[in-house]
């Protein structure tokens, strides 16, 4: 029997998914696998790498045995050479990629046999990005990423076309937290693209993640850009409240937008009524869900440069401490929280339809 999800995501135009997890055991890699076996019975030709390293047999906090990444004759992995050589499988060689590993440099390979594997793969977004690009022309119709667990997982939304969340008991018990955590989550990763597009592309050329790392802030007028200011100037001199004035209309910040970053910016824009704050993507938020209050009392909008698009949650009512949660009511639960993004209960083989107030299986 042939699944939809990986239909609908197809069918929505787009060839590059990534899968990321609210934390370990949420469920990520049984989606990994999903998207991998309905690839298969779609019959496309599928590639996939991880960021980082992952698939490890065990989790390293609980020791739980954890689902395998799957592979099958005529799949293509991006992965490690000293992971290739340890599957036990066969693979055609297909190129080198010249991005090093901690595991040795990571190749392209096609699956000749069916079996298990670890996968290790590009690093960094400038990697992953690559070996994207160097799959073109090998007769790949999608390229699934496999984010790691921690902050760097964000790096693969940024370069595939969508994204799948996986959210699960794991990530909190209590049903409450869990939604709270869930919502604030969404929120950063679903942060709108700013529409000034003139100057958005004046800010990427000028003072994008490869120019002078010492540029901390950019203010922006209705003409322009008003002032930059250095990581110094912004955080050991009192020079922003004199900067902001009344045509200011945005302020990009460069790198990481923190709590205190935040309040500091705020608290020099005091003046205006409101301000779009900009960063250049959701991997470079770590707000607290205080600062979005704050955010909103300031009736400032905080927007990104590169935007991410999320066609899924899964849920996995699964924690390692407390046992199985109620899978119907947790789908009903995390379904009307992330409501229009479809939520998929995938080991029941459910979706939550809440036009229906009830549960579809997927056929």
């Amino acid at each position: 029997m042939v699944l939809v999800f990986l239909k609908e995501i197809l069918d929505s135009g787009f060839r590059s998914v990534s899968l990321i997890g609210m934390g370990k055991n949420t469920g990520k890699t049984f989606t990994f696998n999903q998207l991998i076996m309905e690839a298969r019975q779609l019959d496309i030709g599928v590639a996939m790498t991880t960021i980082g390293l992952d698939g490890e047999p065990s989790d390293s906090l609980f020791h739980h045995a954890k689902p395998k990444i799957l592979l099958s004759p005529g799949q293509i992995v991006a992965n490690a050479r000293s992971l290739l050589l340890a599957s036990g499988l066969d693979y055609e060689i297909l190129q080198a990629t010249g991005v090093t590993t901690p595991l040795g440099e990571v190749f392209l390979a096609r699956a000749l046999s069916a079996g298990e594997t670890l996968l290790a793969g590009p690093g960094t977004r400038q990697e992953l990005a690559l070996v994207k690009d160097q799959l073109e022309g090998l007769g790949v119709d999608l390229f699934i990423v496999d984010g790691a667990v921690d902050r760097r997982s964000l790096a693969a939304p940024m370069v595939t076309d969508t994204t799948v969340l996986a959210a699960g008991a794991e990530a909190s018990w209590d049903r409450r937290r869990l939604l709270e955590k869930l919502r604030h989550q969404l929120r950063i990763l679903q942060l709108p693209a700013w529409q000034n597009q003139a100057q958005a592309d004046l800010i990427q050329h000028e003072y994008g993640l490869s120019k002078d790392p010492d540029v901390k802030l950019v203010l922006l007028g209705e003409k322009g850009v008003q002032a930059v200011l250095t990581n110094q100037e912004f955080f050991h001199t009192e020079t922003l409240p004199e900067l902001i004035d009344l045509s200011t209309r945005a302020v990009f910040v460069r790198g990481m937008l923190t709590d205190s970053v935040l309040a500091r910016v705020l608290a020099g824009a005091h003046q205006l009524s409101s301000i779009n704050i900009l960063v250049q993507d959701p991997t470079a938020v770590f707000l607290g869900p205080q600062s979005f209050h704050s955010l909103d009392a300031y009736q400032s909008a905080l927007q990104v440069l590169d935007s991410i698009h999320i066609s899924a949650v899964t849920v996995n009512p699964f924690s390692s401490r407390y046992g199985l949660a109620d899978p119907l009511q947790l789908l009903r639960d995390v379904g009307c929280t992330v409501d229009p993004i479809p939520a998929f209960d995938l080991n029941l083989g459910m979706r939550y339809r809440p036009e229906e107030e009830d549960f579809n299986g997927i056929s």
